[in-house]
């Protein structure tokens, strides 16, 4: 499993500067900013990868 960069996509964890492309131009919404929450526990899980 792809853990999201931590400032991905609200919704989709998408990657802001790619987004538009890999979401499609007709895609079901636009790039949000991530949560508090979401940053840190998406930090967590890709620290937790890397040491596996």
């Amino acid at each position: 499993m792809k853990v999201p960069n931590p400032m991905g996509c609200r919704q989709c964890g998408i990657d802001h500067r790619v987004h538009a492309i890999q979401a499609g131009s007709g895609g079901t919404h636009t790039w949000e900013q991530p949560t508090e929450q979401q940053i840190k526990e998406r930090m967590q899980t890709r620290r937790t990868e890397k040491t596996r």
